[in-house]
């Protein structure tokens, strides 16, 4: 495994400073990033939801895809390799979240600003959300009820430790309906929301197909504290492994975050980070023939300065628009990937 390591520094928007502040005062919260994912072939399931299946017959000629805080953009070239038109299923999901993030500005996995364009043209697709509670969907229970499932029923905690949500507002038989399925506990949401985008879509016989889509992706956060470590620098990275950040960016990190008496060494920081579900492409015919990996660097606002890690088996290159570029021929995805943007200074 290779990363973009120490020597690497953006400088990101006000908005992911401002998140990460949020990120620190409610540390306390369940943290998840939605992992946001590659089109995959699918079918319609008779019994109601979206599946991926093996599409062997359409290859992805070509992927390309960038990925910066604000924005994620994904264009690609499928090949029907037969002599047929084929029309199937397109499904873009996203794995399940549950209720957390939410000092983020966003609802979690609401991929604000969600397009497709095939061959220039904007398309409309339909949206598939499930309300999960180990392994049954309860979207129907919960709609009938009038809950939004993908907003945990407009759910919000204030600082004063206060709820409020569209489940306190049910009759109490009702609210006790979903404690025993194990949708709320404590008044907590308790479901997790399985949501797919989809389109039908034909693939022209011996034609390369155009598509494109994008949107402002979700943001992961996290809050280490640094302080007091004594030497055990790899502790409060453990769990960051699969951004793949190395012992060198750790120092670097770690020495950089001021302490209560305002030198390195220790003190918090507040990373944030990108995650994308690359192993759905191999639903389609596989290798990726031609895969780019675009990493936009920020342009600076104040003086903060990101130091960026991720895992990739190969070559970066520093390009002189500030991006980070990454290729890959006959390209099988095996792992999801994570980039992992750290905040120094303000």
């Amino acid at each position: 495994m290779s990363s973009l390591r120490s020597g690497i520094r953006v400088s990101d928007r006000r908005a992911i400073v401002q998140a990460m502040v949020r990120s620190a005062l409610a540390a306390w919260l369940l943290t998840s990033a939605v992992l946001l994912g590659n089109d995959g072939s699918a079918k319609a399931n008779p019994v109601g939801g979206i599946q991926l299946t093996r599409e062997a017959r359409i290859s992805m000629e070509k992927e390309r895809l960038t990925i910066g805080t604000g924005l994620v953009s994904v264009e690609y070239e499928f090949l029907n390799t037969t002599d047929r038109d084929i029309t199937t299923e397109v499904a873009f999901p996203v794995p399940g979240y549950v209720i957390a993030s939410l000092f983020t500005p966003s609802v979690p996995g609401a991929l604000s600003g969600w397009h497709v364009w095939v061959e220039g043209k904007e398309l409309q697709y339909q949206t598939e959300v499930k309300a999960a509670v180990n392994g049954v969907d309860y979207a129907t229970l919960l709609r009938k009820l009038a809950i939004d499932i993908e907003s945990f029923g407009h759910f919000n905690q204030r600082p004063d430790g206060q709820i409020s949500s569209e489940i306190q507002k049910l009759p109490k038989a009702q609210q006790e309906e979903l404690t025993r399925a194990g949708l709320v506990e404590d008044g907590i949401p308790g479901w997790t929301v399985l949501k797919t985008y989809h389109w039908q879509q034909r693939f022209p016989a011996h034609k390369i197909l155009h598509v494109k889509h994008e949107y402002s992706p979700e943001l992961g956060l996290e809050h280490l504290d640094l302080a007091n470590l004594q030497g055990k620098i790899g502790e409060p990275f453990a769990k960051l492994s699969d951004s793949c950040v190395d012992p060198a960016l750790r120092k670097v990190l770690i020495e950089a975050v001021p302490n209560d008496n305002g030198f390195g060494g220790g003190g918090f920081i507040n990373p944030v980070w990108v995650d994308y579900i690359l192993t759905t492409a191999n639903t389609w015919k596989t290798p990726i023939k031609d895969f780019e990996l675009v990493i936009e660097k920020p342009k600076p606002e104040r003086h903060e300065q990101y130091y960026v890690s991720l895992c990739w088996d190969g070559k970066v290159e520093r390009r002189s628009d500030g991006t980070f570029v990454a290729h890959a021929a006959n390209f099988v995805p095996k792992r999801e990937l994570r980039v992992m943007f750290f905040q120094v200074g303000d």
